[in-house]
């Protein structure tokens, strides 16, 4: 068996395909149902590159090594998800070496170089403010739930975390106007300007009524989760969605800017530092104020 392993130099896309479903369905044991599709998802295009490169690939380190560059360049595919496509490739190749298919996994010491962050997130023009809040127009259930999460991360400055940990309960209609109650280590009020508070409404007007006071504020609509709770991540890939529409390529400029340039307009508003403090929090308060001052955006004396 061992000599018949030397043997295999090179993985055809049938082999792939051949072994795919049983390598998952042991995944399936003991991982998500969620990770199960990500590298059934990675795998396929796995397979598609190796079809792309005549139905065959050499086993070498160097070989594999042109599939992340095929995602990066090809498939324009971001540096997280290469990250995520490669973690699945290796596995596949750990499986065929424990199925004794293989001697050993050429793609173990296969990595991407991690990609340079910018000093700080990047801080919105009023133009492309504009473009958001224009791309991000619409009536369906899914934009107007996008355009009410733009609001409250970019005119309020909640964070992705924040926006998936708040219940319907959160939002509350007092004396003062409207605002956001969130519970946390840390309680705050978020006050709601008019538009924030519409784009909410307009959103919750095509959900089930009555809407469960512990239900999530924002929910997921896709196939796969519809109705739950929405995940950090979809958040983030919702918001880099409406940013790519908006032609705002930047590379500085990320989803987490959207809070980012909130917290700078409210300085550049004139809201008063105690103020400022109780709606953000007092940690992400002095983070991100710091950094503001650091690259000279706000008064040092703020």
């Amino acid at each position: 068996m061992l000599k018949d392993r030397d043997l295999v130099k090179t993985l055809t896309a049938d082999a792939i395909l051949a072994r795919v479903d049983f390598f998952l369905s042991t995944l399936a044991q003991d991982r998500s149902q969620a990770t199960v599709n990500t590298y059934r998802k990675a795998l396929e295009i796995f397979e598609l590159w190796v079809l792309e490169q005549g139905g065959d690939v050499e086993l070498s380190q160097e070989n594999l090594e042109k599939f992340p560059v095929y995602l990066k360049t090809e498939r324009h595919v971001s540096h997280a998800t290469i990250q995520t496509y490669l973690t699945a490739v290796r596995q596949f190749f750990v499986f065929l070496v424990r199925e004794r298919l293989l001697q050993e996994n050429p793609a173990k010491n296969i990595r991407v170089k991690p990609q340079p962050r910018p000093l700080g997130r990047g801080i919105l023009t009023e133009d492309e403010i504009k473009r958001l809040f224009e791309v991000s127009e619409g009536r369906d259930p899914i934009r107007l739930r996008d355009r009410a999460i733009l609001c409250c991360m970019l005119r309020k400055g909640l964070s992705e975390t924040e926006i998936t940990k708040c219940n319907y309960e959160n939002l509350e209609r007092t004396l003062m106007g409207e605002e956001l109650n969130i519970r946390g280590e840390n309680r705050r009020i978020v006050p709601l300007d008019r538009r924030t508070y519409e784009s909410l409404r307009a959103y919750l007007a095509t959900r089930r009524q009555p809407i469960p006071p512990k239900d999530p504020l924002f929910q997921s609509l896709g196939t796969r989760e519809k109705y739950e709770r929405l995940k950090v991540r979809t958040v983030r890939s919702r918001m880099r969605r409406l940013l790519d529409l908006a032609m705002i390529t930047r590379v500085e400029v990320s989803p987490q800017s959207l809070s980012h340039t909130a917290i700078y307009l409210m300085i550049q508003q004139g809201i008063p530092k105690d103020a400022l403090k109780e709606q953000i929090g007092p940690y992400r308060f002095y983070h991100r104020v710091n950094d503001l001052k650091s690259r000279g955006l706000i008064d040092p004396s703020y």
